[in-house]
Formats: structure tokens, sequence, C-alpha cells
């Protein structure tokens, strides 16, 4: 059997998807994705010189699998295949939802999960953006990816340390770690200072290293960087909460991370955390774009944390029943070799 993955490899979902169907399986995954490159003219040559080496490619595969409908999944309508299965990223691919970028995106979207085989929603909250774009009900499975549970590991927190936040969001300005460095400064303004841990790069690093030097927060916000996979699970044990405000989101691995491992979530209130998060419960919703409204959460976790106590052991609980990586794996395989057999 010959498994192909489309999609950007080096992205921390793929390897989970890859890995986990690889060990399910015991079949080593081909991939094939576009180069990085610099200049715009170099991205076009390299898309379509990718694009012809998808069609004239001769062998045919047996699964191919495809992550983000609105590009690797529309060019796996270009690969010779038994069956197609499609991964949404978010809560929908056609992002931004409006403008000409919303339409021909939604186009994309409906060419594929038309011809897609089995499409995959990590939570339900994805499957309003398919059924709108035709795919067929009976064709979509909702289920996460999961987690490796053994990596993860839950940590109970003693109620004499100090409080530890962790962020482990790529640093692009939608996911808006300016506004927690601001609502950290309006805590210490209060006269409450937490320590905040700040895992991961991108784009915004040097602006937001420079805010942090102007609102004074150097001795509370530490900078982490790209930190490897296999040593996250040990950050986000040594914290209590786990931060998260983007101003849009789909299923989040990360928010699963870090229910499992035993942080108290305080992320946006937006469709997908809702799904997940019970208002001052098991974690707290926060308005997006508010930092106000992110301190005044933090700072009531901050004065009573063992309140939450149970509540973040019944997060745990619902991540062993649900996102457990290995099971869910075998029964994403099962259900590709079903589909294969009766082709």
């Amino acid at each position: 059997m010959r498994i192909l993955f489309l999609g950007e490899t080096y992205r921390a979902d793929a390897q989970t998807w890859i890995k986990g169907i690889e060990k399910a399986s015991g079949i080593k995954i081909e991939t094939k994705e576009l180069p990085k490159t610099g200049s715009r003219v170099a991205r076009l040559l390299n898309a379509f010189t990718f694009l012809g080496s998808l069609y004239f490619n001769k062998v045919t595969y047996d699964i191919t699998l495809a992550e983000r409908s609105t590009s690797y999944g529309f060019f796996s309508l270009l690969v010779k295949t038994k069956i197609r299965v499609v991964a949404q990223q978010g809560i929908s691919d056609a992002f931004p939802e409006t403008g000409f970028a919303g339409w021909y995106k939604r186009i994309l979207q409906r060419a594929i999960y038309t011809r897609a085989d089995l499409i995959h929603a990590w939570g339900y909250v994805m499957t309003y953006a398919m059924l709108e774009c035709g795919a067929p009900p009976s064709k979509i499975l909702v289920k996460p990816k999961g987690l490796n549970l053994g990596l993860f590991q839950f940590q109970a927190h003693s109620r004499n340390l100090p409080i530890t936040a962790i962020v482990t969001r790529s640093l692009y300005d939608i996911y808006r770690h300016n506004e927690i460095l601001e609502a950290l400064a309006i805590l210490r303004n209060r006269g409450i200072e937490i320590t905040c841990l700040m895992v991961g790069d991108g784009a915004e690093k040097d602006r937001l290293l420079a805010q942090t030097e102007d609102l004074k927060l150097n001795n509370q916000v530490q900078w982490l960087g790209r930190v490897p996979n296999d040593d996250l699970p040990k950050l986000l044990q040594s914290a209590q909460l786990y931060l998260a405000i983007p101003e849009t989101e789909g299923v989040s691995a990360s928010l699963f991370e870090a229910m499992a491992s035993g942080c108290f979530p305080i992320v946006t209130d937006l469709p997908a955390n809702r799904a997940f998060i019970q208002d001052g419960h098991n974690g707290m919703l926060v308005q997006v774009g508010n930092p106000v409204d992110l301190a005044d959460k933090i700072e009531i976790f901050f004065k009573n944390p063992s309140n939450y106590s149970s509540f973040i052991l019944q997060n745990r609980a619902f991540i062993e029943r649900h996102c457990d990586l290995e099971k869910n794996m075998q029964e994403f395989f099962l259900t590709y070799q079903k589909i294969l057999n009766n082709k």
C-alpha cells in the first residue's frame, strides 16, 4: 500500500497526523509539499512546477491525505489515487471570509469537498463550513487527531506555588500576544505579578520584545522561542494557566495539550472554544481584543486557584476519553481501509 501526504510537513499538526497513521498502518508515508522560497515570482514558478509534478506523476496511490481544503486539498485532485482524504485546518479554510479571497476559496472548498472520499473535522464547529460548501454529511468524520497521552501527562500543582502562565502560539499578529503583555502590565499595576512563558517564534518577535521592554515586564516574561515538540509537555506541566486569545480559531491542538497537562485555560470567546470550555468552570472565555477582560479573568483565577481544581481534573478526563492519539489514529486508518476496500 502507498500513502501520500500533501501538506506542510514542518507543522506540528501535520507531524501528528503523519506519524499517527504511520504507526497505525505500519507504512512509511510519502510526502510532497511546495518548496519554501522568498520572492513572489519564485513562489509562482515553484507552484506551477509542483502542480505539474502531481499531474504528470504516473504513480497511483492507494490513499492520499491532504491538509487544508483550499490548498493541498484542492491540489489532491491532480493526484492519481484510489481515495482522497482531506482535513480542514480551521473553522473554515475560506479565510478571510469576505471579499474576492473568500469567494474563490469557497469555490476551491466546494471542488474538493464534493469529490473527497472522506473529510476530517477535528471538531463539530468545523462542519458548518463543510456543509455550506456541499460536503455530503456521510463523508464527514468528526473526531480530533488526539494527543500522545504518555507524553502530555497531567501535573497537579501545589496551592503554595507562584502562578505561572504559558502561551504556546506562534508569534504572529493573529494571536494577539501584544494584548497578553498589556494584560500582564494591567495586573502588575494591581499588585499581581505572574510569570509568563512565551513559547514559539514568528514575525512579531522583535516588536513583542520591544513591547516587553517598554512595559517593564522583563522580569516576568520569558521568551523561550521555538522548542522541540518533545520538550513542550514539561513546560506545560510547569504552568498553572494557559493563555490563548487569537481573533479566529479552529479546533486547537494547543488547547487540548494544555488541558491534558493540567493547565487552566483562559481563551478567546469563539465558537471553537465554546465547544470545549464552559466559562467560569473548566476554563474562562475572554472578549476578542480586550486586554482588560483578560486581566480580570486571570485575576479571578489568581485569587482562588483551588476553586478550579476539580474542573482541571475533568479536563484531563475529557482528553483521555476523546483525544487518545493512538486510539483515534487506529480508528482513522481502519476507516480509510474500509473506504478503500469498498472502491
